[in-house]
């Protein structure tokens, strides 16, 4: 009895500390995104942007297109990756995957939620633990690699003085998604020196007293990150499959950062194409250093203050179709294959009752 009222307890206060972290979440959204209404009101766009037209309709269709090409680039990593290992090859299965791998992500702080599921979710699929397991880490390194190179590119090539502070800022953030993928390859090429060096990182943490249950966290992620560098074995030996996966990657990239270009063209934005790719790859880095889910709040300031400073018109509602495409669109998509699977169980289940009776 004693023990339930402690594990109920402990239940009501983590409730209550979502529920705090998700106010806050809430606020910063309305927050930034008030702002930027207030500063676009004030200039003398006002309302003349929502005017798009037949033109501006043909450009949206453009930013969707992007968004599509992004699902289709992701999901044909995961069908090469089912046929490498010799399992069934499941377009469905593939683009499930990715499209819950994208939704977790955008609800989870720091985008944490992805690869855990998706390895769930392929076991709960039929596959095995090793290819389930392999699958997601395969493509979260190979998609983490397909941004940090053109961003890499990015940064040593272009220069934009107008927002020098964001730019380093910026490469904080690349440094934020290199982090993962290095850390998994580092622990997959040399495990007892990494685990030496992650433990005594943990040990400093809790001298400092930065975080409780140091040694308790310390053996989960050397258990977890143990797991998914057995997985990465079986598929890392194949270079061709490799190189397919990069180049999907690097497609997936530039066509969810060619969204910007699209909206802003529909609202008669002049931005060239090179300038707005290269702005918007700023734009995923700077907003990676703030671990909200989907970056909410860093990822809409930063779009208006970029686009704001190019001398781009129409920026806060671009900044909200450009969120729409590649952030709330996924949360949606994600919500509707999951009530799918919901309704096929129950069906399944109905059909079996029926049969029985």
């Amino acid at each position: 009895m004693i023990e339930y009222s402690m594990e109920l307890g402990k239940k009501q206060e983590d409730r209550k500390k979502h529920l705090g972290r998700g106010a806050l979440f809430l606020l910063l959204n309305i927050a930034v995104i008030a702002y930027a209404a207030l500063r676009e009101q004030s200039g003398a766009e006002g309302n003349a942007a929502l005017r798009l037209g037949a033109h501006g309709a043909l450009w949206l269709l453009g930013g969707f297109g992007c968004l599509c090409t992004s699902f289709a680039a992701e999901s044909a990593k995961y069908l090469l990756m089912m046929r490498a290992l010799g399992g069934r090859a499941s377009l469905r299965a593939a683009f499930e995957t990715t499209v819950l791998g994208r939704y977790y992500d955008s609800i989870t702080p720091g985008g944490a939620g992805g690869q855990p599921f998706q390895i769930w979710w392929l076991r709960k699929r039929g596959y095995d633990d090793g290819a389930a397991g392999a699958m997601p880490i395969i493509g979260f390194i190979t998609m983490q690699a397909g941004f940090i190179l053109p961003a890499l590119v990015t940064f040593l090539t272009y220069r934009a003085a107008e927002i020098e502070a964001i730019c380093y800022t910026a490469w904080l953030g690349l440094v934020c998604f290199s982090v993962a993928p290095c850390l998994l390859m580092w622990f997959s090429v040399s495990p007892r020196t990494a685990e030496r060096v992650i433990s005594i990182v943990f040990r400093l943490v809790g001298r400092l007293h930065l975080m409780r249950d140091t040694d308790g966290k310390c053996k989960k992620l050397l258990s977890t990150m143990a797991q998914y560098t057995d997985s990465f074995g079986a598929l890392a030996g194949k270079r061709g499959l490799l190189s397919a996966l990069m180049a999907l990657s690097i497609l997936y990239r530039i066509a969810l950062c060619s969204i910007p270009w699209f909206v802003l063209g529909a609202l008669g934005a002049s931005v060239p194409y090179l300038r707005a790719l290269a702005l918007t790859f700023i734009i995923y880095a700077a907003s990676a250093v703030v671990p909200t889910p989907g970056n909410a709040g860093a990822a809409e300031g930063s779009f208006y203050l970029v686009f704001s400073a190019a001398g781009a018109s129409g920026v806060f509602w671009a900044m909200l179709l450009w969120r729409l495409f590649c952030y709330y669109s996924v949360i949606l998509i994600g919500a509707l294959v999951q009530l799918g699977d919901a309704f096929g169980k129950r069906t399944n289940e109905g059909t079996i009752w029926y049969g029985a009776a």
